[in-house]
């Protein structure tokens, strides 16, 4: 039995879109608190974790119904010595997050409802992924109507093979269902994504490759083609200093109007920590027909004392798009790059079990973000500005072994 408790104390202005000219900055407290409880043998797992998430003050105190929750609740039988099958509500995880991730940024995280096949022997591991929802228990049809936007049915495979020492490949495949509301949601559209990630290590120097191809139908029939590339070079000068050079580029889509879909959807992978903790691409990832991204990006780890550590990133994010604004019937082409970012995150962790982290997060627009959803109601001439404190406790309650 283990515990996480995380409050975190936010400070925004400009956090997710850029600021308009007379708004306040917003202050609140949220907290996170969880009960882990595992149960294992040689041949079977159970885990399950309890959480509580809240913002401070949301809740009357003299209410007498809770928020409680199970994040995850599953058991996991082994069929073989390599090979067990997870079934019920589970954490996912593959490679850098990008397409499936826990969603550790938000207090409530990111599961599926799922059956997942789990093999691994020395240098293989591959996962085998089928998921079903359904809103209700129904007599007749099988729409899925739900106010959030998430699949029917999916079924992925993971492949993960360390050729040797230095080379790592990696795949992901992915068939997602997503219904049609124009049917009462009971008809539905499959897309898929295939692709997967090389990576090179030799020395201080990694070298990796991300590439990604979908294809398909989304939601309201169109046909839907796009790809998403990601180069990266890591050079880890020693325990105390590493820097990461790279671009995340996710095709977008020309023309809203035609019949063809061309933007790259990563609706389960985590955004907080891929293009800048402002969040200003989070929306343009989930939403169908958005413009695409362009981030070339810089990230530094620096280690002062072995208790105290910075992360410094720098992120130049633009549309994959040509960004066009109407002004008096005039149609005016503008620069592609909208907004250059910085965040900076301080960690102090005193024990292995407390961690505190303290972030100043700062994006800096230019005109060009008025042609996005994230900034056409802002002040271009406003510094968006993000700051937060956060402090996680994560020990051991209890650890029986027979």
């Amino acid at each position: 039995m283990s515990l996480e408790y995380r409050p975190r104390a936010e400070y925004r202005k400009g956090y997710r879109s850029l600021p308009e000219q007379d708004s306040d900055a917003a202050f609140f407290i949220s907290h996170r608190a969880r009960i882990n409880i595992d149960f294992k043998n040689e041949k079977f797992l159970f885990h399950t974790t309890l959480q509580d998430i809240r913002v401070w003050g949301d809740t009357d105190p003299r209410d007498d119904t809770g928020k409680a929750q199970f994040y995850e609740f599953y058991v996991e039988p082994s069929i073989t010595h390599n090979l067990s099958v997870r079934v019920g509500r589970q954490r996912i995880m593959y490679d850098n997050q990008r397409l499936f991730a826990e969603n550790n940024w938000r207090q409530a995280g990111g599961q599926h409802d799922a059956v997942r096949f789990i093999y691994k022997k020395e240098k293989l591991n591959v996962d085998l992924i089928g998921a079903y929802n359904q809103n209700q228990a129904s007599e007749t049809d099988i729409s899925y109507d739900v106010d959030w936007d998430i699949y029917r049915a999916m079924a992925a495979n993971f492949i993960k093979y360390k050729a040797n020492k230095n080379l790592t490949l990696t795949a992901i495949n992915i068939a997602d269902e997503y219904t049609d509301p124009s049917t009462n949601n009971i008809k539905g559209y499959w897309k898929s994504t295939n692709g997967g990630r090389v990576t090179y290590q030799k020395n201080k120097l990694t070298y990796t490759l991300a590439s990604y191809y979908q294809w398909g139908k989304i939601e309201n029939g169109k046909q839907h083609s796009a790809y998403y590339i990601e180069p990266e070079l890591t050079w880890k000068k020693s325990d105390k200093y590493s820097v990461k050079f790279g671009a995340q580029i996710f095709s977008g889509d020309k023309d809203k109007t035609d019949q063809k879909s061309t933007s790259f959807l990563a609706q389960y992978g985590a955004f907080h920590r891929h293009n800048g903790g402002m969040d200003y691409t989070q929306k343009t990832v989930r939403t169908n027909e958005h413009e695409g991204i362009i981030n070339p990006y810089i990230m530094q780890d620096f280690t002062f004392f072995p208790k105290f550590s910075l992360n410094w990133q720098s992120h130049l994010l633009g549309s994959q798009t040509q960004l066009t604004k109407t002004v008096n019937t005039t149609t005016q082409k503008l620069d592609r790059f909208y907004a250059w970012e910085n965040d900076f995150r301080f960690f102090y962790k005193p024990n292995k079990y407390t961690k505190i982290e303290f972030s100043h997060l700062f994006l800096i627009p230019t005109n060009s973000i008025s042609a996005i959803d994230t900034g056409k109601d802002g002040d271009t001439n406003k510094i968006a500005q993000f700051t937060y404190l956060a402090i996680s406790w994560t020990p051991n309650l209890l650890n029986i072994r027979n």
